[in-house]
């Protein structure tokens, strides 16, 4: 298996065309700031992600802000904010991690604002990344990371052709103690459920 240029992915990278049937996912956007704090303050979003504190306060959207354009240069992380076309609110984030151009593989996470789960945003903004992924970027496999005990996030990964891979033991150190992590991942010719997009979805949940 050929490895794929990474000058071609920090080219997709620089400007991200990211669209689906209800949301733009779009890049990160200073002047949201108020409305990143108002959504990640809240504990169900620290409890199931490993990075994201609480209480989130406007100085942590500063320090992420300092951070991810220059990340995003590198090739190897993509950060976008989930935006409802209709009304332009901000619904959440999502983004790929550790992305490989050698071997051609990511991991993906997300989150959600509680204001706008079980209405199947997260299912269909992991769906349109995943095809940003395989079909602009070229990767062949995605991975996806979950806490045991997040049914929710599951439910997600499972209806976007994700497929349980086994449990890492100690994977990751949270709260400074080492937790269990649930591994999930996508391969480009798995197929979706054809629902995707529908109106009928499982509660949608942060990932890792």
């Amino acid at each position: 298996m050929r490895g794929r240029n990474p000058n071609q992915i920090v080219r997709a990278l620089r400007s991200p065309v990211v669209r689906s049937r209800r949301l733009d996912l779009t890049l990160p956007d200073r002047r949201r700031t108020a409305e990143i704090v108002r959504l990640l303050n809240d504990p169900t979003i620290a409890r199931w992600t490993l990075h994201i504190p609480h209480p989130y306060r406007p100085r942590d959207a500063q320090q992420f802000f300092r951070r991810w354009r220059g990340r995003q240069r590198t090739g190897r992380v993509l950060s976008l904010h989930v935006v409802r076309r209709r009304d332009g609110a901000l619904v959440g984030g999502l983004g790929l991690h550790d992305i490989d151009a050698e071997h051609l593989r990511a991991e993906v996470g997300y989150w959600l604002g509680r204001p706008f789960r079980h209405q199947g945003y997260a299912r269909e903004a992991v769906e349109a990344l995943c095809q940003f992924a395989f079909h602009r970027l070229g990767l062949r496999r995605i991975e996806a990371g979950t806490f045991p005990g997040n049914r929710a996030s599951a439910a997600v990964l499972r209806a976007t052709a994700f497929r349980r891979e086994g449990l890492m033991r100690e994977a990751v150190r949270k709260g400074g103690h080492p937790v269990n992590v649930i591994l999930y991942a996508r391969l480009g010719g798995d197929r979706a459920s054809s629902r995707s997009g529908s109106r009928r979805r499982p509660s949608d949940a942060p990932t890792r």
